[in-house]
């Protein structure tokens, strides 16, 4: 059953979910969504397995697969999927398309980059199709076009 508008903010798996997330420091508003909330009283994570996250802040987890409109990624593991906007803090990347946004600090291990800014952070592998790269270090991977500033 599709729940609609709803509220997510108790441990469980959540399947085909319309609504808002609430766990620990996580509040974000998604769409269609399959997903686990995991954790303690001081330790709240979500496993997104599908889906689109519309808007938010997402504090920790992983994310198996889905879509990212817009929000604020603060730490966690991105597995594979579309990031289509949004600002990212930390974390690793591991696979997926980042079609545009605004990376701040954490580990890129693979996927295409599409466009936008790495500020900070470890490029290790992928393609980086265009955008600008500041403040980072670059061990390995293709790159196609874009500006580079100030990285090693």
């Amino acid at each position: 059953m599709k729940k609609e508008n709803c509220i997510a903010l108790e441990a469980g798996r959540y399947e085909n979910f319309s609504g808002v997330i609430m766990w620990g420091e996580t509040e974000g508003v998604v769409e269609n969504a399959t997903f686990t909330l995991e954790g303690m009283v001081d330790f709240k994570a979500i496993i997104f397995h599908s889906g689109i996250w519309k808007n938010g802040t997402w504090a920790y987890g992983i994310c198996e697969n889905g879509i990212w409109e817009d929000g604020v990624w603060k730490r966690g593991v991105w597995e594979d999927g579309t990031w289509e906007k949004g600002t990212w803090m930390n974390g690793t990347w591991v696979n997926g398309v980042w079609k545009d946004g605004i990376w701040e600090s954490g580990i890129w291990q693979n996927g295409t980059w599409k466009n936008g800014t790495f500020y900070g952070g470890i490029w290790e592998n992928g393609i980086c199709e265009n955008g600008e790269l500041e403040l980072g270090t670059w061990k390995t991977g293709d790159w196609v076009k874009g500006i580079w500033k100030d990285g090693i």
